[in-house]
């Protein structure tokens, strides 16, 4: 179901639903790796065993999948691994993708953010500093992603244009030709 958020031929809606059932899927896969932890299997070994799925959308969702059991783990500092999956999230360039991709991290992540009294560490401005940078990518994705459709909306503006004028001149011949019929 992963290698599905691949494709380009969706609209945002139907990648939005597709998107909703693998984020589902991804929840049951992340309690699994939950279960693995507790049974010893050290979450750096599947974190780094996960880098070499082939596919960089399937990719990143398994990473954040694991990153978010890494982090609850505490073998290294969530700050580390925050910062780590926002910097590998830039390797989805086409932008509903990106999106969609960013905004898994970001529910994955919210409960693990550093702040003062969490037990993911106590500098707030590590998880802030995680949001800023996060939004900061997910705003070029955007802006990104509305240029693209203002580009498609002028193309089809000049080709529905083309079209309009194509029409008038085809009523021009017709009503031409029924005058010339109509003088005989």
């Amino acid at each position: 179901m992963l290698c599905e958020l691949r494709t380009g031929l969706l609209s945002p809606k139907n990648f939005y639903e597709l998107y909703i059932m693998v984020a589902d899927e991804m929840r049951h896969l992340e309690q699994y790796f939950h279960d693995e932890m507790g049974r010893g299997r050290r979450m750096v070994e599947l974190y780094e065993l996960v880098q070499h799925a082939g596919n960089i959308v399937p990719r990143l969702f398994l990473l954040i999948t694991v990153g978010s059991v890494y982090i609850r783990s505490k073998e290294a500092p969530a700050r580390d691994i925050l910062k780590d999956l926002v910097e590998m999230c830039r390797g989805v360039q086409q932008p509903m993708r990106g999106l969609f991709l960013r905004n898994y991290l970001l529910q994955c992540a919210r409960d693990k953010l550093p702040d003062v009294g969490s037990e993911y560490g106590n500098e707030t401005i590590d998880g802030i500093d995680f949001l800023m940078h996060n939004f900061a990518e997910m705003n070029k994705l955007w802006v990104r992603m509305q240029h693209q459709v203002g580009v498609r909306v002028r193309v089809r503006g000049c080709q529905n244009e083309r079209n309009r004028e194509r029409e008038r001149e085809r009523r021009r011949e017709r009503e031409k030709e029924k005058e010339r019929h109509n003088e005989r």
